[in-house]
């Protein structure tokens, strides 16, 4: 169950981790993890939202929830050409 001050990119990365580990940490099923994580958690948020509907308190409410995101990318780091001088002015 993710952390209540968790961002939900943050829940599927963790859920995403338990599941590699558990799965003994096979490589390039990064992306299978992920969507994985993500559907367990929409299910558990599904299941808890009919669940406080069918208590009958009308105070009780769900705040909507931020979309989740894609999985995030690979990215390259900048590679900056040192050997140029820099002029100021």
């Amino acid at each position: 169950m993710p952390n209540a001050m968790q961002s939900p990119e943050d829940a599927i990365r963790e859920r995403s981790y338990f599941i590699w580990e558990r799965e003994g940490r096979p490589l390039g099923k990064e992306h299978e993890h992920w969507l994985r994580a993500k559907a367990e958690l929409e299910a558990e948020l599904e299941a808890e939202v009919r669940a406080a509907g069918s208590e009958e308190d009308p105070t009780s409410f769900v705040m909507p929830r931020p979309p989740i995101s894609l999985p995030p990318s690979r990215s390259e780091s900048l590679k900056i050409d040192t050997t140029k001088e820099l002029r100021y002015g």
